[in-house]
């Protein structure tokens, strides 16, 4: 599947992949810092560039205005959407020196799925991606902690299967974390979600 990778201004880490020539990436505003860490330059520079420091030199860019409703990292999301991505994954969303751009960015994951795409972020050894009305397949050699949340009010019709603890056509709630801490059990595991979204964030640990 083509992907859209998005690389921002937050925590960085080689995530040892490579960009096809399919796939498009954008840099958003001080994600331009680490434009090559997919093996090649990215395709587009979006952002008002507050955080780079100044504008850069390629012809490849959108310039916004610094106040404005959409962040950085959502204007290079609605970018890749508009030229047909479904498949996002961001890279430099969480961490750095604004805490509250990483719940920005977890909150992207929930406006990219109900926009009826997928997103993902990778942090490090980490992964978080959101999906609505759909499940999640992961493999069986993964090891370690996954936590499932609601992001709707209210996700009906949750099945967890595999996992150390399973769910049978649950309800879960945005304000309730109880699917906090599962774990892997070696085997290939589901989680769905008949209506809503879920957030679903696991280590990505192989044997």
């Amino acid at each position: 599947m083509k992907t859209c990778f998005i690389i921002g201004a937050g925590d960085i880490t080689d995530p040892h992949i490579t960009a096809s020539a399919e796939d498009f990436i954008i840099c958003a505003d001080g994600g331009y810092k680490h434009k090559s860490l997919l093996g090649r330059e990215c395709d587009l520079v979006v952002g008002d560039f507050d955080s780079l420091g100044s504008v850069p030199e390629t012809n490849s860019k959108i310039v916004a205005p610094k106040e404005k409703d959409e962040t950085d990292m959502m204007l290079a999301v609605l970018q890749g959407y508009g030229r047909g991505y479904r498949n996002f994954v961001l890279l430099g969303a969480l961490g750095g020196e604004r805490s509250d751009h990483s719940v920005a960015n977890l909150q992207l994951l929930h406006f990219i799925a109900q926009k009826g795409a997928r997103g993902t972020i990778l942090h490090g050894s980490e992964v978080f991606t959101a999906f609505k009305n759909d499940s999640l397949t992961l493999s069986e050699n993964l090891r370690g902690y996954i936590s499932v949340f609601s992001l709707s009010d209210e996700s009906r019709g949750v099945t967890i299967k595999n996992l150390k603890y399973t769910l049978e056509d649950a309800t879960l709630h945005s304000f309730m974390p109880v699917g906090v801490s599962n774990e892997f059990i070696g085997k290939q595991s589901l989680i769905e979600v008949k209506d809503g979204v879920l957030l679903v964030a696991y280590n990505n640990y192989e044997l």
